[in-house]
């Protein structure tokens, strides 16, 4: 009797084992041959799951938000204050580092391919930032969409400055004082706009 496969699980399983190897050697650097040696399956099973790397890549990028963003909503449980919510998510993004910073690697490491042009188009990348935006929205209260650019942005470049090797960076430190600079605002109902 044949086998049953279980098309989605499979492609969960597949993801599930990619991240390190993406991590480890770079987008650019793992050749799609080098990714079916690792993961023991041929490159015709690949593409039966995946159009291309790229496709698989993409797919794997927009699982790890989707988990951020469930994982982030369990730790700022009972966070009442803007400034609650923001420590407690800068403890939860601090436990988290290793694999944020990671993670912002290999997505620049993946943009490096496209022109600024192509990445401002691609729904790929619309779909991460819409999915970030509504996150921060969602948790942390914020609506305006200006705070909304401002608390992504600034979430991005701590974990920039910290791959880089800014040690006297803390994202702790940084989403407690982005809760006290933000705290006043919040009875505005975080509009920044007249």
């Amino acid at each position: 009797m044949p086998r049953i496969v279980d098309p989605i699980q499979v492609r969960r399983e597949l993801l599930g084992r990619c991240f390190d190897l993406f991590a480890r050697k770079g987008y650019s650097a793992l050749t799609t041959r080098e990714l079916c040696q690792e993961l023991g399956i041929s490159m015709g099973t690949l593409y039966h799951y995946f159009p291309s790397k790229a496709a698989l890549f993409e797919q794997l990028v927009e699982d790890l938000v989707q988990r951020d963003v469930l994982q982030a909503a369990k730790a700022l449980v009972g966070a009442e204050t803007v400034e609650e919510r923001f420590t407690l998510l800068g403890e939860f993004l601090g436990r988290q580092e290793d694999f944020c910073t990671k993670n912002l690697a290999i997505l620049v490491d993946y943009c490096q391919y496209q022109s600024t042009e192509e990445r401002f188009q691609s729904p790929f990348w619309r779909r991460v930032h819409n999915t970030y935006r509504q996150a921060v929205t969602d948790l942390l209260g914020i609506t305006d969409p200006h705070l909304v650019s401002f608390v992504t942005s600034h979430i991005d470049g701590v974990f920039l400055a910290r791959l880089m090797g800014n040690s006297q960076v803390s994202m702790r430190e940084q989403m407690q004082l982005l809760g006290r600079l933000l705290s006043p605002l919040q009875s505005k109902g975080f509009e920044t706009q007249g």
